[in-house]
């Protein structure tokens, strides 16, 4: 049997003034049914905790205990946002009136929105992948593009600082999109 081509994921609205793509977050499985037991662990111990800090008499052992709460409770929302993001994230990039938007939220709930002028946009290309064992750890690839919140496989010059985005996409799919924006007029080299 032979396999039906990929589609992408990211969806391409032209309306012949603006030019709209929404990519939804990519679904790691592994991370969505780690997190959802974890955070079933991450519960009980959060409210035994709280339990013994209200019961507890002792000094000592609540000072530990509140320093050890407020960690698990950053933890604990580390983790909640990380699966939100990876069941309901969407990155959204408009171009319209010489400014590129990129947007990332819940579903089309922008939480967070950069805007760029296109007049300084430079070399818009694939981001590619880094090599070598160092590429978490050698700050080459960040923590956030691990979980899937960071990074992408476009990325443009502006100003002296590189931009990245498309988040999650596959190289032909960042591709395709690059010749979108080129051949609508938004970008020239």
């Amino acid at each position: 049997m032979i396999e039906r081509p990929y589609e992408g994921r990211a969806k391409v609205n032209f309306d012949g003034i603006s030019l709209l793509i929404k990519i939804p977050s990519k679904k790691n499985w592994f991370i969505i049914l780690f997190l959802a037991a974890w955070m079933g662990g991450w519960f009980m111990g959060e409210t035994s905790a709280i339990n013994e800090l209200l019961s507890s008499d002792n000094n000592g052992v609540n000072s530990f205990m509140l320093f050890w709460l407020v960690g698990w409770t950053i933890g604990g929302l580390f983790a909640i946002t990380i699966l939100i993001w990876t069941l309901l994230g969407q990155e959204t990039i408009q171009i319209e009136s010489g400014v590129l938007s990129i947007s990332k939220g819940i579903l089309d709930i922008g939480l967070f929105k950069k805007n760029y002028d296109l007049n300084n946009i430079k070399n818009l290309e694939l981001n590619p992948e880094p090599i070598g064992m160092d590429s978490l750890f050698g700050q080459k690839k960040k923590i956030g593009d691990f979980w899937g919140i960071t990074g992408g496989k476009l990325r443009f010059d502006y100003g002296m600082k590189t931009i990245k985005l498309g988040i999650g996409i596959d190289e032909a799919e960042a591709r395709y999109l690059i010749d979108e924006i080129k051949k609508r007029g938004f970008y020239k080299e």
